[in-house]
């Protein structure tokens, strides 16, 4: 006669989740047994395009899985963004932060 059949219904032997490792353990509680069997790193990304947004370019850089924006100047932003919608929403305040720079500036000049 077969071995007692586990909560699920199989031989101890058979049942991933009741099964003994090596180290003594139940396979399923086991870290040591468990972690081998897992991706170590993230999946590398893929490629994404980089667009032209108020007339930034908008590009992606797959190593450290970030969007950046560059000016027509070439000028980096020393920020990185989630996503390219939020390198938009960047630019945008970078636009209206501009203005309100310049005139400023001429306000400090007239006095």
């Amino acid at each position: 006669m077969p071995a007692n059949p586990c909560i699920h219904g199989f031989t101890p032997e058979h049942c991933a989740a009741c099964r003994t490792c090596r180290h003594g353990m139940q396979t399923s509680r086991c870290g040591r047994c468990s972690s081998t069997g897992r991706p170590s790193a993230l999946p590398a990304e893929a490629p994404r395009p980089s667009e032209t947004y108020q007339g930034f370019e908008i590009y992606f850089v797959p190593v450290e899985r970030g969007w950046y924006h560059r000016a027509t100047d070439g000028t980096t932003s020393q920020e990185s963004y989630r996503s390219a919608f939020q390198a938009r929403r960047a630019i945008n305040l970078l636009i209206e932060a501009k203005p309100a720079a310049r005139t400023s500036r001429a306000s400090k000049r007239a006095s």
